[in-house]
């Protein structure tokens, strides 16, 4: 039975809450244990501005060793399935939450799904014809006495929540870390990391996991770096495996200097063609795969595989792109455009700045998928504003985006989606939107394609879990966005809309702002300007608007320094940005 519940709304900046008049302020969800909710709040809880319902909470923000792995997935009923890392405020638990998004929008709840201690989880859907058979496959690694495994369990139904359901393994020592893929025919690969030997080990199972065969193992970097990925497109039992790995066989260089390589299996993953190297970096080269990688499938079930690399300096991390290749043309594209705050080929980390962390770089973790439209959709997480940074010095980063209309060859500007630059914020004020994953599909609800997205919104930036000096160990929400695609446009377009997005820039200002912000439905509108209190300071805009981007300068020399509060009211729901004044 689902249940109902109250919801509280809260806005917090520069460490503090601040409450605006509740008439002017769309409610959020807090989820506190396994009870339901139903939430279209485009304000989400705990001093967020992110955007997306809240579907759970996490004290640990570190969500995955090297590449990210799957963490949302859609059934053919267009709902969602759900998991992360959690770990309790003090630390006794770390396990894998689990939620499940209903077709009506409505959610399970927050639900365990694993045993304590374990973690580094991933999710994919079974193939079953009937979508009320079409249940959640999770994946994690746990130490049932005899060492740390790769395990496997299957709901028991299609948003039952039935956990644990028999999880199985391979029960390889120190295969651990590990991914899975479910092709057509209902086969499903795993793959996983060995960091005491630097490898990665590869297993499939045809009859969900009561038994297991060892397929291949190949060589990793020192951050492990494996993804897997089945093709959706029907008829095709197409998977395939992407991993990094040393360009110098040495751990120090190999974590840093890799070229990027695949296998690909056309039977489900029981066998597999040879081990491509598709980067075949030389010493000149002036670029270095990372240790994260990505791959789709197109609708013509051609592949596409994208990966973060790194310009070959002394300083490893200072300067990264987003780079793309696909088994048709062969060539190797760079994604991201160059930011607005340099002209560079790189995104670079400017002298002053703050700090990327550990194994982390101004753009890194690609994700794709690809609409009905043929169109390739590329997001990655990163920062383009050297000055956004939290109190402790580490960035607020950001998920970025861009999209191809003709096959990866060429790429739009990037647009930032969630802009929820909080600069100098203490812990617990921290807006950086982190370990982001994309759902491999999409789904048309009657109005158009929907992009699923979940990610950790860190409250302190940089990798706040016990076993790392990064940030401070924060209550976390873990969102599930909903949007549609900001493709179907002309290359080269910076004001794709997305959800009533509402920018400002500069932020703090001393003389104006200008807003810019985008309606995603014609209608009526208004678009004010609130301070601490609440007040209504001044209405910027009021009045009816087609669906399209626009922009606005909002003149602030009058105002005194302090926090106040633009607010955009919109036919499909509110969005709120902080504005920070200091003359």
């Amino acid at each position: 039975m689902k249940k109902w519940m109250v919801t509280v709304m809260v806005i917090a900046t520069l460490g503090f809450a601040i409450t605006p008049k509740v008439a002017d302020l769309e409610p959020c969800v807090k989820m506190v244990g396994d009870e339901a909710i139903y939430s279209k709040s485009v304000i989400p809880c705990l001093g967020s501005r992110g955007p997306g319902d809240q579907v759970g909470t996490t004290w640990y923000d570190y969500q995955a060793n090297g590449s990210y792995n799957q963490r949302v997935d859609l059934d053919d009923d267009g709902q969602a399935h759900i998991d992360w890392t959690k770990m309790d405020g003090a630390q006794t638990t770390r396990q894998c939450g689990w939620n499940f998004r209903y077709d009506d929008f409505s959610y399970y709840g927050e639900t365990p799904a694993s045993p304590s201690w374990s973690g580094y989880v991933g999710i994919d859907v079974t193939r079953d014809a009937a979508v009320a058979d079409q249940r959640t496959a999770i994946c994690y690694h746990f130490n049932p006495g005899a060492g740390y495994y790769g395990w496997l369990d299957i709901d028991g139904g299609n948003g039952w929540g039935s956990w644990p359901s028999g999880p199985t393994s391979p029960e390889v020592g120190a295969a651990i870390w590990p991914y899975i893929a479910i092709a057509a025919n209902g086969n499903i690969v795993m793959v996983t990391g060995d960091q005491d030997v630097n490898e990665h080990h590869s297993f499939v199972t045809t009859d969900e996991g009561s038994n297991w065969t060892a397929l291949f193992t190949d060589d990793s970097c020192a951050c492990l770096s494996q993804f897997v990925r089945a093709s959706d497109n029907t008829g095709s039992n197409k998977v395939v495996y992407v991993n990094t790995s040393y360009i110098t066989d040495s751990a120090a260089a190999g974590q840093l200097d890799n070229d990027v390589y695949y296998r690909l299996s056309t039977d489900g993953g029981v066998t597999w063609g040879s081990r491509t190297n598709i980067t075949n970096y030389t010493p000149s080269d002036t670029v270095r795969a990372y240790c994260n990688v990505h791959a789709v499938f197109d609708n013509s079930d051609n592949l596409h595989i994208f990966w973060a690399g790194r310009m070959v300096t002394d300083n490893y991390y200072d300067a990264s792109n987003i780079y793309h290749w696909d088994e048709v043309s062969g060539n190797i594209v760079k994604v991201n455009s160059p930011s607005t705050y340099y002209t560079s080929d790189w995104w670079i980390t400017v002298t002053g700045g703050g700090d990327f962390g550990a194994w982390r770089m101004p753009a890194d973790q690609p994700q794709a998928l690809v609409t009905a439209d043929g169109n390739v959709h590329c997001f990655w997480h990163g920062n383009d504003d050297y000055n956004d940074f939290a109190a402790d010095g580490y960035i607020n980063g950001e998920i970025y985006y861009s999209v191809s209309v003709d096959n990866g060859a060429t790429w739009s500007n990037y647009m930032n989606l969630t802009n929820t630059r909080s600069p100098g914020a203490a812990a617990g004020a921290c807006d950086d939107e982190d370990y982001f994953t994309v759902a491999p599909k999409t789904y048309d609800f009657g109005s158009g394609e929907q992009i699923f997205l979940t990610y950790i919104e860190d409250k302190d930036a940089g990798a706040g879990v016990a076993t790392t000096p990064e940030g401070v160990i924060t209550d976390n929400p873990v969102r599930c966005w909903v949007f549609p695609p900001p493709g179907g446009v002309e290359e080269n377009n910076t004001t794709l809309p997305v959800n009533i997005a509402l920018n400002l820039y500069p932020n703090p200002t001393a003389n104006g702002s200008s807003v810019s912000y985008a309606l995603t439905r014609s209608g009526n509108m208004s678009l004010s300007l609130f301070d601490a209190s609440g007040r209504l300071v001044t209405d910027v805009e009021r009045g009816s608007k087609v669906a399209g981007s626009y922009n606005v300068d909002i003149n602030v020399r009058e105002l005194a320094n302090g926090t106040y509060f633009v607010v955009l009211d919109t036919p499909t729901g509110k969005v709120a940005r902080s504005l920070v004044i200091m003359h």
